[in-house]
């Protein structure tokens, strides 16, 4: 028995720090970027799966560290670029702005990066209802009896 509860606060303890933040998503690199574009687009940046896409290469997020009282979290970093050869690793940090978007901070350097709106999709079943509130309204309610 004490062998398995040693297991399990093993396992707890390995566990990595749940996301402290949603970072995942799309972002201007410049004010002039426009969202609309399509993912091929160049001025954005994105963050999915846990990988960075940056202007110039891509960067595995590994080993989150929550920051203390801080809607941030440390990664370690390991990028390539375009020319297989290029490749390094870096700590960065990444932050809910105050004004929201995106603060990413290298050793050395801070951006802020805007988030691009994530366009809205509506269900069928959303569609169909407002297109004919009135059909919902015909419908007979179910009936329920109870047994004893």
């Amino acid at each position: 028995m004490r062998g398995l509860r040693l297991l399990a606060l093993a396992l707890v303890a390995s566990a990595p720090p749940a996301m402290a933040l949603e970072v995942e998503g799309r972002y201007r690199a410049s004010p002039e970027a426009d969202c609309e574009a399509g993912d091929g687009a160049e001025g954005f940046l994105r963050i999915e799966g846990g990988v960075f896409y940056g202007l110039s290469g891509e960067c595995k997020m590994l080993n989150p560290v929550n920051v203390r009282d801080m809607n941030a979290q440390l990664f370690d970093m390991e990028c390539k670029g375009a020319n297989p050869n290029f490749q390094w690793t870096e700590r960065a940090l990444f932050m809910e702005g105050a004004e929201g978007g995106l603060i990413l901070a290298w050793n050395g350097y801070a951006f802020r990066y805007e988030r691009c709106p994530v366009p809205e999709e509506t269900a069928p079943e959303a569609e169909t209802a407002e297109a004919d509130p009135a059909a919902e309204e015909a419908q007979p309610a179910a009936e329920t009896t109870a047994t004893d």
